[in-house]
């Protein structure tokens, strides 16, 4: 639960922080995906994977 400067529950901000800081979700299947391949490749992934929007240079986790 997001709260305020004062401690008061805010959700009205905290939906809206929580939506600004999702990933797309286009963004979210590329990395699922890169993952799958590893396996069946026979590797996992053991870092994180940052993917960079080229327009907006926007980095994603």
């Amino acid at each position: 639960m997001h709260k305020n400067s004062e401690g008061y529950s805010d959700p009205t901000a905290g939906k809206a922080i929580s939506s600004a800081d999702k990933p797309p979700e286009v963004v979210s299947w590329l990395i699922k995906t890169f993952k799958e391949i590893a396996s069946l490749m026979g590797y996992e992934i053991v870092g994180r994977v940052t993917l960079r929007d080229r327009k907006t240079k926007r980095e994603w986790r």
